[in-house]
């Protein structure tokens, strides 16, 4: 909620009433060198360290923190200066329940309202308890130099699309006029609103250099995995035009030809349906049907790539029967290339699981399962493993084949069914990482 005394512009020249001596914590203390000072930070690209600064020393604090929370991004920042230190500043983004930047965030949000509450007359600060839980060391002590202090002005900071707050700490006590603390408060929304902008133009720029780097490294795949194909069937006319062919030769030949041109469509029509499937209208409800046999078919068509691959490749169906009500063609194309996907980078000698199951604790959902053992997929690429291109660090480094439009496909079809898709991977044995996709359906029984 917003102070009665709403900010105004930091002015150039004091208002009426106002001497350029007006008290500010320490008699006689000049307004001016202050009012050039502050504006002087706002021609840094994060003005927040130095204003932070400036405010302290020029107000003779022993300590001042500038606390902001932008609403639209969930950003809580907060800078902490104290005599004989450098300025610290800290970004605190959305973090896991209970977590210790959870915590902080909370504990900058509560000083930004009470701050607020106080200006409107509605509570008092408490502010030791809170910077003591902020800056608190491992054993949750206080810093020693906040043990000195005994007073803080508070001034709330209301700007548009955020919150804050100012707090100057001293061990006397400060004493500003209300007509300086509008002009601060404004300042600090101008400070607020320009770091928030650089912290924005900064993700926008990083942005655009990873998706850079995902086009390049999208088209020398693809150039790799179109070229390759061609190579092979040319390779092989050139073949099939000497005269001195036997006829095993030529048939040999006449294979590799469909064999590259096939590999060559089904990556024209994957590309093609990756790009029209978020605007594809929802298919048909489709008649229910049982799961095990088609499973079974597909395990047994699998079945000679895994093991010239070195791997085997088991099926885990649950003794009764299982029913799903969704298409077919779909479910097919993304078993193909999950599984695909396992032999690709599944360790030689290990075996490669897909399961059959009914989800008793959620709902009555129908699951399958690919489970595979290989190298780990890093935390930080799990969030992006679906996304278009996106091909991990060892799909690159280790040279394995591919264009990054499997998964994605896979994630389009799977919500296009009406299900939902989730990756896992976890320690194994022998020093292998376990990945796990988990592909879940509504029960037939359930979705009626």
């Amino acid at each position: 909620m917003a102070s009665e005394n709403s900010p105004v512009l930091f002015q150039v020249r004091p208002t009426e009433g106002l001497s350029s001596t007006a008290s500010t914590g320490t008699e006689g203390r000049e307004i001016w060198p202050l009012v050039h000072a502050l504006a002087a930070t706002l021609n840094e690209v994060n003005p927040l360290p130095d204003l932070t600064e400036v405010l302290g020393t020029h107000l003779g604090a022993k300590a001042c923190l500038l606390l902001c929370h932008y609403p639209s991004t969930q950003e809580v920042v907060f800078t902490c200066w104290h005599q004989g230190t450098n300025v610290t500043s800290h970004v605190l983004n959305m973090a896991a329940a209970d977590s210790p930047t959870d915590y902080q965030r909370q504990v900058v949000l509560g000083l930004i309202q009470q701050t607020t509450d106080q200006s409107d007359g509605k509570a008092r600060l408490r502010w030791q308890k809170g910077l003591t839980e902020l800056l608190h060391q491992g054993d949750r002590n206080p810093p020693t130099w906040l043990r000195t202090l005994a007073h803080c002005a508070a001034i709330a900071v209301d700007g548009s699309g955020l919150q804050g707050a100012i707090l100057l700490l001293d061990a006397g006590g400060l004493v500003i006029d209300q007509t300086v603390q509008a002009n601060l408060a404004s300042l600090a929304a101008i400070a607020f609103h320009q770091a928030h902008l650089q912290s924005q133009g900064q993700r926008h720029t990083e942005q655009m250099r990873y998706l850079n780097y995902l086009k390049e490294d999208f088209l020398s795949t693809l150039n790799h995995e179109l070229r390759t194909p061609l190579t092979s069937m040319m390779l092989a006319i050139r073949m099939l035009r000497r005269p001195d062919l036997t006829p095993e030769r030529s048939a040999m030949y006449l294979d590799i030809l469909e064999q590259q041109c096939t590999r060559e469509i089904n990556l024209v029509n994957d590309l093609l349906m990756l790009q029209t499937l978020e605007s594809k209208v929802m298919p048909a409800v489709v008649q229910a049907s049982e799961q095990g046999p088609p499973l079974a078919n597909l395990v047994a068509q699998e079945q000679q790539k895994f093991l010239a691959a070195d791997l085997r490749l088991e099926l885990h169906l649950p003794s009764e029967p299982v029913w799903l009500a969704v298409n077919s063609d779909s479910l097919n194309k993304v078993l193909h290339e999950l599984l695909a996907n396992a032999r690709k980078y599944s360790a030689p000698g290990t075996t490669v699981t897909l399961a059959l199951s009914i989800e008793q604790a959620s709902a009555q959902r129908v699951a399958i399962q690919v489970a595979s053992q290989g190298a780990a997929i890093e935390a930080d690429e799990l969030p992006h493993i679906f996304d278009k291109f996106r091909r991990g660090r060892n799909a690159t480094k280790d040279g394995i084949a591919g264009t990054g439009a499997g998964l994605a496909l896979v994630r389009g079809l799977v919500g296009q069914m009406g299900g939902t898709i989730t990756v896992s991977s976890q320690p194994s044995d022998r020093s292998l990482w376990q990945t796990c996709f988990t592909l879940e359906f509504p029960h037939p029984a359930k979705s009626t």
